[in-house]
Formats: structure tokens, C-alpha cells, sequence
């Protein structure tokens, strides 16, 4: 997999120091490195946020060592003070962040392109087209970080990161690299005189990474003879625009020139290439940042080479790029109406529509039950504000929990802000462990300080569970399965000043209920921890322990069953069946929550033998 090459090319590359969050596509680089972590002498972790976990990589690319920090993109935002700031000072080993962008989006909040992350800290960009290059490249990109004291970006997006390739490996060989700090505060304290002194150096740094995009050997362009079209591509959208011309029997009258090493881009090969050619088509994912780039070189040399794009129509503004996009803008640009060129055309297969929702027996469906029922007992209204993780499934039916979703921790910030506003009822903030420690500390800090009256209720499964189930400070164990301290929740919450709290198990229906009710009921911020451990989780550690896992299991009593489907209109746990119009629990997905039977109107679901 993508993912998995990109950890071998940097394991190859020697690297030392290697920090991430779990986000997905990027989750399994880290991952896959931290299997050899202990027999290569590398030093792996999930730190508790992306900012963090910037730091903790360039703190040891500093000292001369190569480190890797790893995210998707959402997270490029939450680290970005840092990486701007680190433009400044310079590494010393190299510095590699992986950003996985989620362009269609595919599990994400939006589509964002991290590469103008690139053009904002004034960094070198580089995009791979396939899984063998992103498993080489890696290992380029810290030789081109230690060239130019520079951290550089290393973008790619799904169709690399979860794609599957065979790739040939190189020699690894671990870093015999000495970490070593030496102090040079004109460089490394960036008060403001020291900043100012360092604009020119890194304006000369980001001149000398143009030198060498231009020659760089994946910035290449293939001529066809007689060709009046080029196309311009980077990153997967390459690989799709080849497909595209073979299959429409266009290789011979379409020239390509692929961009590898995106920011800065190589101006006068690109001018070479707009002078060879009245249309260029530019491919790439997702914004046209190329594009606007391409057409300023039109302009500046005088060319009236016409650039087409996203900007023009060309290309769909949204989502990502397939070879029969990129074909069919190839041949309109051509104007083909040749029978034997022919684009394919492909419709997608009907496919039930199904609507995703929480794990059999998942606490988090639980406490949004308990929480519904909290909210009508105290009359309504209100709002409930939700955050990043698995439990921000609670948006849909039958659970219809959660009135917002926006980033990591806003939660709590959002609806320190709907109470400021005087919006009436109850305003609940929803957030999981992970997130609560991503960035839910401070603006839980921010609700005592300004006395917020909301409830925030921090849904603690004890990991990371939406990425695939990581550690997280919370956990008790790190990345390599090492026992390692774990955070008190609780008391974290009390050194932020909270007043009343309340730990409680949401299996237990009626505790949870009645424990949200008396947090809405405190004047101020008040906080109820709703703590159960994933029990899918759970059970896949004990089996690989070896233990016997012996939980209750559920039936229901059909003479008692009226068919109401009250159970599966409430909770919508996927081991609750129905057949012939009432309810029947399924024995090889239930595991033993007994929520079911707690809510059942008429009691029909009992408790058998464990």
C-alpha cells in the first residue's frame, strides 16, 4: 500500500525521529513504522496533536537527525504557526512533513490543497505520481530538506496513499547520525530582529530550490511529434492523463510534461513547453494552483498559448480527477469527432444507499440516547454541538444526536459561543477522549474562565477509534504496545476549573440520563464523562492474548415483542434484526451491552447465559 511504501522510503532514508496523529489517509505510515521502530532505533510516537507532533520532528531535525511528521490535512492547519515559523530558522537534519490530502472528500470536513501551505511558508513541494515513487521520493526528500536547511512537504492523497503496488526496496540503512544542539540564538529565537534578518535567507533558500526543480529529473516533458496540445500534470492526475491517452489513441499527438517537484515549479521549462504548444491543459488535484502559475508565465512571456483548467471550465472544479475526466477534457480542447476516437463513458453501478452508523453495542450510541432522553426531560431546545471522531456518526438516524460537526475541540468553544449568544435550553458539547486531549483543554479552560453555562459530555472509549483504533494518552499504552502513563481525564477536568463532574458507565442507561440532567441543571460549565473501552477494540485484545472472552448475550421473547421497533428506532444498533415484523437480536454481532434491553417498552428482551 501507499501508505506502507512511503514508511519503507523513509526507514531507507535513516530516519530517526518520526511523530504523527492519526487522521485518515495517512494513519498507516506512522503505523508501519513503528513495527521496526525498536530494531532500527527509532523513536516513534502519536503525539497529542498535530502541532505537537510538528515540534517534537523539527525540535529533532535541529539537533541534525532526520525526522518525519506525519497527518492528513486538516492537520497541515493545525500545525501551520510552527512550519511558517521554522521556514525561518532552517533545519539542520532533514525535515519531512507528509500531508495526505482527502481531496474528494472521502472522510473528511472539506477538500482543502495543502500545497499552498508550501507557497505560504516558502518550503519545497513534492508530489508523487504512484506508490514506487512515493516510497523513492521520500527518501529525495530529505536529501533535498538537508541541501536546503529547509523542511520540505511531501503531498499526496488517496489514490496513493491506499492504492496497492509492487514496489522494489532499497538497502536500508540505519542513520549513524550523532544528535547534537548547538546554540546559535540569532537563528533559533525568532524575536522579531532576528526574524527580519532571516527573510533574505530563506528568500535565497526558496531561489535555489527553483534552480534545482528545473532540473529536477521527474520535472520532465514528453513532446509528441505535430502535437498543438500539452498537457501539464502533477501527482496521480499524471498517471490518469497517460491512461487517458492510450486509451483514446492520442499518445502520438498529445505531449505531457509531469511536474514532480511542484513548489517552486520550474518556470522555464514550463515556458519551453507553452511555446511548443496553442493549448495547454493543466491536471492536477485540487485547486489550480499550477494553473494560476501557468498562465502568469503565458502572460509574462507574451504567449497567446491558451491554459485550460479548472479556472476555464475544463477541468470540474470539484472533487478528484479519473482518466475519463482528463479524457474528455482532452478531447473537447481537440475538438475530436473522429469515430475511431471514441471517450468511454462508464456509469456507476446502482448501489443501495446505506447510511453509515455506530458498532454493535458502541457506548457512544448509548450516550446519545441518554442525552435525547436528558434533553426532553428538561423541555427541549438548546443545541447539541458535536466534534472529530467516530462518534460524530451520532448525526445520523435513528440517532439524529448531534447539531454540528466542524473541527477538532470546536465542540466546546461552539457552544461556549451559543450560550454567550443567549440561546435557550440546554447546550450540550459532545467530544471524544482523544479529541478532548487533541484541543479540548483549552476551550474547556476558556468556559470556566468566561463562565459558560453548557454541558460538555467527553465520550471516552479509551482510544483513538475513527482512524483504527490508535493509542492516545488516555490509553495506557503507546505506539509500540510499550505500558505507558495514563492522562487522567478527570483530573485534568478539575484543574480547568470545572465545578461539577460526573464519571459514569452509558451501559448504564439510567445513571447517564439522570447524571447529564443534573450537569444541565449546574449554573456554569459542567462536565459528565461517559467512560466505556471500545468494546471491538477490547475484544480484539484479549483474543490476541489468548484469553476467553465471556460477555452476556441478549434474546428476545417474542410473545412479549409487541413490534414496536422502539429499540431500533432509538439506538439502531446493527445486531437488532427484524422478521416479520418484530425484533430479533443477532447472537454473532451483539456484545452483550444490554442498552437494548434497558430501553425495551415491554421488557421482551432478556438477559441469557454468558
Amino acid at each position: 500500500m501507499g501508505n506502507n511504501a512511503i514508511a519503507r522510503g523513509a526507514i531507507e532514508a535513516g530516519v530517526r525521529v518520526v511523530a504523527g496523529y492519526p487522521g485518515t489517509p495517512s494513519s498507516e505510515i506512522l503505523s508501519t513504522i513503528a513495527r521496526d521502530a525498536r530494531k532500527y532505533g527509532m523513536h516513534v510516537e502519536w503525539s497529542t496533536n498535530e502541532k505537537v507532533a510538528y515540534e517534537v520532528a523539527y525540535g529533532a531535525a535541529l539537533s541534525g537527525v532526520r525526522a518525519l511528521m506525519t497527518t492528513k490535512h486538516l492537520g497541515v492547519n493545525v500545525l501551520s504557526d510552527a512550519l511558517l515559523v521554522s521556514a525561518y530558522t532552517g533545519v539542520n537534519g532533514g525535515l519531512v512533513i507528509v500531508t495526505a490530502d482527502d481531496i474528494h472528500p472521502f472522510s473528511s470536513q472539506n477538500a482543502e490543497d495543502t500545497r499552498y501551505y508550501a507557497k505560504l511558508a516558502k518550503i519545497p513541494c513534492i508530489e508523487p505520481s504512484n506508490v514506487q515513487e512515493a516510497k523513492d521520493m521520500i527518501i529525495e526528500a530529505f536529501e533535498l530538506s538537508e541541501k536546503l536547511q529547509l523542511p520540505v512537504l511531501f503531498r499526496v492523497t488517496d489514490r496513493i496513499c491506499h492504492a496497492k503496488s509492487d514496489v522494489v526496496q532499497s538497502e536500508i540503512k540505519p542513520s549513524i547520525a550523532k544528535a547534537s544542539f548547538i546554540k546559535e540564538d540569532s537563528r533559533y529565537v525568532m524575536i522579531a530582529p532576528n526574524a527580519r534578518k532571516r527573510v533574505e535567507w530563506l528568500n535565497n533558500q526558496i531561489d535555489k530550490a527553483a534552480a534545482l526543480s528545473e532540473n529536477h529529473p521527474e520535472n520532465r516533458a514528453d513532446y509528441a511529434e505535430q502535437a498543438t496540445l500539452g498537457v501539464i500534470a502533477s501527482g496521480v492526475p499524471y498517471e490518469h492523463t497517460i491512461e487517458a491517452l492510450d486509451v483514446l489513441g492520442l499518445t502520438d499527438r498529445v505531449s505531457v510534461l509531469k511536474l514532480t517537484f511542484t513548489h517552486p515549479l520550474p518556470k522555464q521549462k514550463i515556458a519551453e513547453f507553452l511555446r511548443n504548444h496553442s493549448h495547454v491543459l493543466v491536471a492536477e488535484e485540487i485547486e489550480p494552483i499550477i494553473e494560476t502559475e501557468v498562465s502568469s508565465i503565458a502572460h509574462q512571456i507574451g504567449l497567446d498559448t491558451l491554459v485550460h483548467g479548472r479556472l476555464d471550465g475544463y477541468v470540474p472544479r470539484e472533487h478528484e480527477l479519473t482518466p475519463d475526466r482528463i479524457g474528455e477534457s482532452i478531447a473537447r480542447i481537440l475538438s475530436i469527432d473522429d469515430p475511431l476516437v471514441k471517450v468511454p463513458t462508464y456509469k456507476a453501478p446502482e448501489v443501495i444507499r446505506r447510511i453509515p452508523n455506530l458498532c454493535a453495542g458502541c457506548p457512544h450510541a448509548a450516550s446519545y440516547y441518554a442525552l435525547k432522553l436528558a434533553r426532553r426531560k428538561m423541555g427541549g431546545g438548546g443545541a447539541v454541538t458535536g466534534d472529530r471522531g467516530c462518534y460524530n456518526q451520532g448525526t445520523n438516524p435513528p440517532l439524529s444526536a448531534i447539531d454540528t460537526c466542524v473541527c477538532m475541540g470546536a465542540s466546546i468553544s461552539m457552544a461556549s459561543g451559543l450560550s454567550h449568544a443567549g440561546v435557550e435550553g440546554p447546550i450540550v458539547a459532545v467530544i471524544g477522549d482523544s479529541t478532548f486531549l487533541h484541543n479540548g483543554v483549552q476551550p474547556l479552560i476558556n468556559a470556566v474562565h468566561n463562565k459558560a453555562n453548557i454541558t460538555v459530555m467527553i465520550l471516552d472509549n479509551g482510544w483513538t477509534g475513527m482512524t483504527g483504533h490508535q493509542p492516545n494518552p488516555n490509553t495506557g499504552i503507546n505506539v509500540l504496545g510499550e505500558p505507558a502513563p495514563k492522562v487522567s481525564i478527570e483530573k485534568l477536568v478539575e484543574a480547568c476549573g470545572v465545578q461539577h463532574l460526573q464519571v459514569v458507565s452509558p451501559y448504564n442507561v439510567d445513571e447517564t440520563t439522570a447524571a447529564i440532567v443534573s450537569a444541565m441543571q449546574h449554573e456554569g460549565p459542567a462536565v459528565v464523562v461517559s467512560r466505556q473501552v471500545c468494546p471491538v477494540q477490547d475484544h480484539r485484545i484479549r483474543r490476541k492474548k489468548g484469553e476467553q472472552i465471556e460477555f452476556p448475550t441478549y434474546t428476545v421473547n417474542t410473545d412479549q415483542c409487541t413490534g414496536c421497533l422502539y429499540c431500533v428506532n432509538n439506538i439502531g444498533c446493527p445486531a437488532l434484526d427484524v422478521t416479520d415484523g418484530k425484533v430479533s437480536i443477532n447472537p454473532a454481532h451483539c456484545i452483550g451491552c444490554g442498552v437494548c434491553a434497558q430501553i425495551c417498552p415491554t421488557r421482551a428482551i432478556k438477559e441469557i447465559k454468558q
